[in-house]
């Protein structure tokens, strides 16, 4: 909310311009960040939504691309990981290279996925909430507590599978829209 006072700068939501505040947040209704609702040239403008989201998928490419290699690279002709890792260091290695990309890297899309559940306003910060976090907390439980799988979820060696390939990668591609999405809008400021 504005207070009919306020004489400074007013923000306001892209896609909700009904949203407005006095400070740069996200919009309660969808999520995306709140833009400047007049710009001027004197005024620097702020790119520090656009460094953190670079940062944030720098990092997690950087962990995202060995956590690929790792999980995936079974499925090369001649490579298994199993054997050449052991399954218990491979999946303790993936839970190692999957938990900065989710907990640091998502945590802005888990912050906006919980507050659209909060405010009942889903949006696609919901899914990507949802979809990276049941992937990691699945994984984490498989992970941690295998036993409590019945023999269904176990493959023919008896190993539950884990998904921190799938979690991570989510929050990646995500993070890719991002960038482009924050790149495009500074270069129309």
């Amino acid at each position: 909310k504005v207070p009919d006072n306020h004489t400074g700068r007013v923000y306001t939501c892209p896609m909700h311009p009904q949203v407005r505040a006095v400070k740069a947040k996200t919009c309660p209704l969808c999520g995306m960040g709140l833009e400047p609702e007049t710009v001027s040239l004197d005024e620097p403008q702020d790119h520090s939504e656009l460094n953190d989201m670079q940062r944030r998928f720098r990092v997690a490419v950087l962990l995202s691309v060995p956590l690929l290699v790792v999980s995936m690279g079974g499925m090369l002709p001649g490579l298994d990981m199993n054997a050449l890792l052991g399954h218990a260091t491979r999946v303790w290695l993936e839970l190692a290279l999957a938990t900065p990309v989710v907990l640091w890297c998502g945590w802005p899309f888990l912050q906006r996925g919980w507050q659209s559940v909060i405010s009942r306003k889903l949006n696609m910060f919901t899914l990507i909430g949802l979809g990276g976090s049941m992937a990691y907390l699945y994984s984490l439980v498989a992970t941690l507590a295998p036993g409590l799988f019945p023999a269904s979820f176990r493959d023919s060696n008896g190993q539950v599978a884990v998904y921190f390939e799938a979690a991570a990668i989510i929050i990646t591609l995500v993070l890719v829209g991002q960038v482009l999405e924050l790149r495009a809008r500074d270069a129309t400021g």
